[in-house]
């Protein structure tokens, strides 16, 4: 079965699509039970997509003179022409492994058949079925679930006819032994093509000529086909009769229902539903059913469910505007707005324009749908479930699947938080006080501004020097929390407590070596509101989950490298490692909750900087900091399902970001045991907070 995609497009631009808006829409291909799509960050390519595989994840597609295989990490591998240098993709099969088409070279065109993923493959020029007629064209259109079936045509010298090509088959035709030629209906002049191959590769489907008429909907049965027989051609007829205008689209997965468009008696274009040994159908081809309208004066059908029993496509209202139709037995052809309305969603502000696919059980619609903007975005249509019906805006819910999984990101930050904040430099760096112990607070805000979250921190400290002074650990315990915004009202809230340890230590002999080692560890409590366009109306899915996460930080300074005047220049380095732990959770309420897996983050630190210290009296001294800082981890995912739709999984991978951050810091001894402190760093686009402030007091016994 041929599986056809759909994304983000710009009503009436041709058919130029971005990958991004396909990968939010590719999860509506609900004929499979499970779909995966990639984030909109992803880098979006001017492609034109063909097709998607069962389960999501890979995808066939053409650029202007290419044809791709890409999948929903971002990988694309471009497909090896074998005959020249233009290819065009039409489907791909079920498991993403098989992808067919047509490849241009010079006057030639050639059905191919590509056979591999993202890392590569080969593409076989599947030939003609006349290989001795040099100007012989083909072109492939469907394949069967397995990837071992090809239907498509083959044209040479004003002749057209369908083919089905079979892997491994030994007798086709004289010279191309896999390729079998799909005779067309009585009386006519053979012409014929075929447009779709069932699920099981056992019937193809499209069109014939025949005896008074140039084409007519047909069904090529392919059981016999490789032990010698023909394939046998069957005239599905039209709404006329058993003669007259129609065309087969698709089929089911067995094959026994067929679904495409014909003219009626009023010349009329109209969907049509076939079924082999129906009785309820027009008057003189009582197998092929009239879907009926929406009001207008024509009909399409796009899809047709596993089983046959519902079907999808467009219709023309009274009004003579297009809009998606969902069919059944029961209900007979209403639009997707009526049946959703049936079910309690709204659909204002939307036009559901048309529809490309349905689910197994009929309770899932997908086609693309536009607002006032005039922007097409793939739309999932559910009916009665046990969340409620709802309309997904799919380009968009996805983004809300990212940005809620992106509490992994938050955490990160609240674990490097105390260490680039409270902690920003050695304990033995702290205004000198007199006495050998002391005990700190200190209070920390910073706002990340590429993810708009605001942070901070309280936190409460004690230390002692041992060693004559040459060593002083530390301890500290805090609290911390963020707070982010998400789209459409919702929000991420994360709060938690941590524990934390240092010792500095100033080697004898070497006055200006400053070694200290720095660790926390911190549990994490988040709560996040996923909100979301549900229709003309906006849900929220709510869950909470917890979360554990730490730093380790070793750094070096080498204290008065330089001194001008009353300034001191101070170098210094660190190494970082943190880890995050974040426990999947299981979202309640709205029509589209989700289920998030776990996924756990590392990530390394490395930052080279230098300190110039002040001293513009015994009592108050001023630090100015500027530092490079890289970091490269473990990147942020979301990956788990929507309840009873499709998987998802996107992210992930890995990250690595340089940035700048500049700092000021100034220290005054209210007396020789008390002093306060206060501090500014702003920083470039990276992970460090791009503002945070932090004052403390600091008190020495």
């Amino acid at each position: 079965m041929t599986m056809r995609a759909f994304g983000n497009r710009k009503r009436r631009n041709g058919g130029r699509w971005l990958l991004a808006g396909l990968l939010m829409a590719t999860t509506a291909i609900v004929m499979i039970p499970k779909a995966e799509a990639q984030d909109a960050g992803l880098t979006l390519w001017d492609w034109s997509f063909a097709g998607i595989s069962g389960d999501g994840r890979t995808f066939a597609a053409n650029s202007a003179i290419s044809a791709h295989i890409a999948n929903i990490n971002g990988d694309e591998f471009q497909l090896p022409n074998p005959i020249g240098t233009m290819m065009e993709a039409h489907a791909i099969n079920r498991s993403g492994t098989v992808v067919v088409g047509q490849a241009f070279g010079g006057p030639s065109i050639r059905a191919f058949r590509f056979v591999g993923d993202t890392s590569g493959g080969v593409t076989t020029d599947l030939g003609t079925l006349t290989p001795l007629v040099g100007s012989a064209l083909s072109r492939a259109y469907g394949v069967s679930d397995s990837g071992e079936r090809v239907v498509g045509d083959a044209a040479w010298q004003g002749n057209q006819r369908g083919f089905v090509w079979i892997e491994g088959a030994t007798g086709g035709v004289a010279g191309n032994e896999q390729m079998y030629a799909l005779d067309g209906l009585s009386g006519g002049y053979g012409l014929t093509g075929a447009l779709g191959i069932s699920g099981d590769g056992a019937y193809a489907v499209g069109w014939s000529d025949g005896a008074g008429f140039s084409r007519q909907a047909a069904r090529w049965d392919l059981g016999g086909i490789e032990s010698g027989g023909a394939a046998s051609v069957e005239n599905l007829g039209s709404l006329t009769g058993m003669v007259g205008y129609s065309f087969a689209r698709s089929a089911s997965g067995d094959g026994s229902v067929v679904v495409g468009e014909s003219e009626d008696v009023d010349g009329r274009t109209r969907a049509f539903r076939w079924r082999e040994g129906a009785t309820d159908g027009v008057s003189g081809n009582v197998e092929m059913l009239d879907l009926g309208d929406l009001g207008g004066q024509s009909a399409t059908a796009e899809a047709v469910s596993r089983d046959g029993r519902w079907v999808v496509g467009q219709s023309r209202n009274e009004d003579s505007y297009v809009h998606a139709f969902r069919w059944s037995e029961e209900a007979g052809m209403e639009s997707v707005a009526a049946w959703l309305d049936r079910h309690g969603v709204s659909t204002a502000g939307y036009v559901l324009q048309s529809a490309k696919g349905i689910s197994d059980d009929g309770n899932v619609a997908v086609g693309h749908m536009y607002g006032d903007s005039e922007v097409s975005n793939g739309y999932l249509a559910r009916g009665e479930s046990s969340s409620g019906g709802g309309l997904m805006n799919i380009d968009e819910y996805h983004q809300t699947l990212y940005a809620a999984a992106g509490i992994a990101n938050t955490g990160e930050f609240l674990t490097w938080l105390p260490m680039n904040g409270a902690h920003h430099r050695p304990l033995l760096l702290t205004p000198d006080l007199t006495g050998d112990m002391c005990a700190w607070a200190t209070g920390d805000f910073a706002r990340h501004g590429a993810s708009a979250t605001g942070l901070a921190l309280a936190e409460m400290g004690a230390c002692t020097d041992l060693a004559g002074g040459n060593v002083r650990i530390g301890g500290a315990v805090g609290t911390t929390g963020s707070w982010q915004d998400l789209a459409l009202g919702g929000s991420a809230r994360m709060q938690g407590q941590y524990v934390l340890s240092e010792m500095d230590w100033q080697p004898d002999g070497t006055p200006l070596l400053l070694l200290s080692l720095t660790g926390m560890i911190g549990n994490y409590k988040a709560n996040i509101d996923r909100a979301y366009s549900n229709g003309g109306a906006t849900a929220m899915s709510s869950g909470e989950t917890t979360a554990f996460g730490g730093v380790v930080r070793l750094r070096a300074d080498w204290l008065e490298a330089a001194v001008i005047g009353n300034t001191s220049i101070n170098p210094y380095a660190s190494l970082g490692f943190g880890g995050l732990h974040v426990n999947g959770y299981t979202e309640t309420g709205g029509p589209f909750p989700a289920v998030f897996s776990a996924q756990t983050t590392g990530n390394a630190d490395i930052r080279l900087g230098v300190t110039a210290v002040t001293e513009f009296s015994t009592q108050t001294k001023l630090s100015t900091t500027l530092e490079v800082a890289h970091r490269a981890g473990t990147a942020a995912a979301a990956a788990g399902n929507v309840v009873g739709l499709f998987d998802f999984s996107m992210g992930g991978g890995t990250y690595s970001q340089t940035w700048a951050r500049v700092g000021a810091e100034l220290d005054h001894a209210i007396s020789d045991n008390l002093s306060m402190s206060t501090s500014l760093h702003l920083a470039s686009n990276g992970r460090d907070p791009s503002f945070a402030a932090s004052a403390g007091i600091k008190g020495a016994f």
